[in-house]
């Protein structure tokens, strides 16, 4: 998959998904889908465009992401996406009206067809809609498809909607809107080496600082190591039986592992097990943590 600059041209034929694709839920994918459905049909190229920042923190400094712009990229890549086009939402840009925002675009691209969803805005101000965008892209003989609302049990599906399931640590629903199970993924740090209390190997990650976690609490997941797949038991938060109140993400490995300092991993969230307790001794709650390892029988 290549990755552009906003500044950069790229001349071969192009389909291109509009949009902040923020949570990559399943609207997105469908729309991403389309495009490459048609891209393949019609011999061009599949071209995602995103910011390759927060553009929510750019408006709220306590903003966080879904996924971030590196993790977005490995979704984009694994849905089919042939190039990510991408820039730095600042200042500059959002004082940029929507039809210069358009002409950069097409100058840029070689645009055959675009594909955005119904409720896509753009421009300074957020005054460019899909009934401007309908009308520049008849000027360019370019094809334009606009796909239709997408609701789940009556509610729009929204990267604000999964931010608020995932708060609640309603991480089964969230799993349902984003199409695959939330994850996180970081490099193992030195934490405070009590694996040996519960029996298990023990992980903390170092994630980025931009990315939103559930609610506080322990959950049921699955744990990529190159390769391997283990079932694990995460803790998201503080660890008051050992009187700690810094917030951290630690697991367990139901497995044997090697020494796992400084290698990455990646962490699927699929069930909520239980909020944050403080038990009377670590043996209580090694015994605790043993139930919560038969959250599912087998990875």
């Amino acid at each position: 998959m290549i990755c552009l600059d906003f500044d950069k041209d790229y001349r071969s034929p192009v389909c291109l998904a509009l949009g902040f694709f923020d949570s990559v839920h399943l609207g997105h994918r469908e729309l991403i889908r389309r495009m490459k459905s048609y891209s393949v049909s019609h011999g061009a190229l599949s071209c995602v465009f995103t910011f390759d920042n927060d553009l929510g923190a750019f408006f709220d400094k306590n903003s966080k992401q879904v996924y971030t712009f590196s993790e977005r990229k490995e979704i984009f890549e694994k849905l089919g996406a042939d190039i990510v086009f991408h820039r730095r939402f600042d200042r500059a840009f959002m004082q940029t009206s929507a039809e210069d925002f358009l002409s950069e675009l097409f100058s840029s691209l070689n645009i055959k067809k675009v594909f955005c969803g119904y409720d896509y805005s753009f421009g300074s101000g957020g005054k460019g809609d899909t009934r401007l965008l309908e009308k520049f892209c008849e000027k360019r003989s370019a094809e334009l498809e606009i796909l239709p609302k997408i609701e789940y049990d009556g509610e729009r599906v929204s990267t604000t909607l999964i931010k608020k399931l995932l708060a609640g640590g309603e991480i089964s629903q969230a799993n349902r809107l984003l199409e695959d199970p939330f994850w996180v993924c970081g490099n193992v740090v030195h934490g405070r080496s009590v694996g040996h209390l519960y029996g298990f190997p023990t992980a903390n990650i170092d994630y980025p600082s931009e990315k939103i976690l559930p609610k506080h609490g322990v959950y049921g997941t699955i744990i990529h190591i190159g390769k391997n797949r283990f079932k694990g038991v995460t803790n998201i938060g503080p660890k008051p039986t050992f009187d700690v109140e810094s917030v951290s993400v630690e697991t367990l490995i139901d497995g044997t592992v090697n020494d796992l300092y400084g290698k990455e991993i990646k962490i699927e969230f699929i069930k909520y097990l239980r909020g944050i307790e403080k038990f009377d001794t670590p043996d209580a709650l090694s015994a605790q943590i043993h139930k919560d390892l038969n959250w599912r029988r087998e990875c």
